[in-house]
């Protein structure tokens, strides 16, 4: 019933660009879809490890700035570009979950740790003006393009970039459902309910959660290398607290203990703003006001809820 549910979501997903004639809805649908292949990497390293990392948008952000400065500056292939972005988020993952996982910090001292990496890795960003062209950004006027037996098709119109974004939605979705249905997995559930259980049972703490932490880094690095080619546009806001917070928020909405609830908190979140046209300062605080909602009163998420009401009925 649950692979029939999920199969059904995804035709009509394919099927949607065909029922609506609109580029902003398609729009709304390709940042929706990124936000939440981004939200659901994210749960694999809070939700299922229970680690509150705020490291998560500095891997979204290297990634998009090393893929852009490569095939901009450098001339390199897209695609290609994407292999180096992932092996430095992947070390630079390793190296802060490295810090943080042997010192065994937990909870809020985790979460202050790998705000402060990012916060170093934004400033760094901010102030490499030669590279990364400072506070201006870097604009992005490339389209990455796809070989076809009938040649060369360039990604760059709604429709295009809606299907792109919908299978990486479907490829980080995939990988962190196979990882969680996996020996992994198993290791994780019993690390996040209690560390020490774990090592009683046998489990290398360490080495599961350092995996956990660089494979969900590295699912983000993947959607930062798209970003940046969809937006037309990458800066320093790509690594900042604020973006880090609304993963989050997208996150506790959903709901933490299912890989389906932060697609739909993020789909939600992003579709918000735009339906009730807001500025970014209230988008802020509309943020900030349903994380207090969340937290108080369906502290499970929109899908928690909804079980839970299930089974009651």
């Amino acid at each position: 019933m649950k692979y029939a549910t999920g199969a059904g979501l995804l035709v009509l997903a394919l099927a949607l660009p065909f029922a609506v004639q609109s580029d902003s809805i398609l729009a709304i649908a390709i940042y929706g879809f990124m936000a939440a292949a981004l939200a659901v990497s994210f749960n694999l390293i809070f939700g299922f490890t229970g680690q509150l990392s705020m490291f998560h948008a500095a891997s979204f952000g290297v990634s998009a700035y090393i893929v852009t400065i490569l095939v901009t500056t450098y001339g390199w292939n897209f695609w290609l570009a994407i292999v180096p972005a992932l092996i430095v988020v992947s070390i630079l993952s390793l190296i802060v979950g490295t810090i943080c996982f042997r010192f065994k910090l937990k909870e809020f001292y985790f979460a202050v740790v790998t705000l402060a990496f990012s916060e170093v890795l934004r400033l760094i960003t901010l102030n490499w003006n030669s590279v990364t062209n400072g506070s201006l950004g870097i604009t992005v006027v490339e389209k990455p393009s796809i070989w076809t037996p009938w040649g060369s098709l360039s990604i760059s119109g709604g429709v295009s970039w809606y299907y792109v974004t919908l299978g990486l939605l479907v490829v980080v979705f995939f990988i962190c459902h196979r990882v969680l249905a996996s020996w992994i997995g198993r290791c994780l559930a019993a690390i996040r309910l209690n560390d020490q259980l774990g090592e009683t049972l046998g489990i290398d703490v360490f080495k599961y959660k350092l995996l956990s932490f660089a494979i969900g880094s590295a699912l983000a690095g993947l959607v930062g290398a798209f970003y940046g080619f969809y937006s037309g546009f990458v800066e320093p806001h790509y690594l900042s607290i604020p973006l880090g917070l609304d993963i989050i928020a997208m996150v506790l909405l959903g709901g933490v203990n299912s890989l389906i609830g932060p697609v739909i908190g993020a789909l939600a979140l992003t579709a918000l703003p735009h339906v009730i046209e807001l500025s970014a300062e209230l988008r802020i605080a509309l943020y900030g006001a349903i994380l207090i909602f969340v937290i108080l009163v369906m502290p499970k998420g929109i899908v928690g809820l909804l079980t839970s009401r299930k089974h009651a009925a």
